[in-house]
């Protein structure tokens, strides 16, 4: 199964073939392509980011809380 990311933003960025993109907020993209992996920071797995509306749904911009750590990230734990 390929794992799929969405743009969280529109921005423009460079091909592997050098020419330049604009790459539109909420596309979809394989998570291990080139430009997401240049982009790391443009893209989420949240899918909310790849969704079409035409008015912006209830709790659309509500933050995605996230309870494990990134690779590499460690989590603040508070020891009781």
């Amino acid at each position: 199964m390929i794992k799929v990311v969405y743009a969280t933003q529109q921005f423009q960025t460079t091909l592997p073939d050098g020419m330049r993109a604009m790459i539109p907020k909420g596309s979809h993209w394989p998570a291990d392509d080139r430009v997401v992996r240049d982009n790391p920071d443009c893209f989420s797995d949240d899918p909310r980011y790849g969704m079409l509306y035409s008015t912006e749904p209830p709790g659309y911009d509500a933050p995605v809380e996230t309870a494990t750590a990134a690779p590499g990230e460690k989590r603040s734990v508070r020891r009781g």
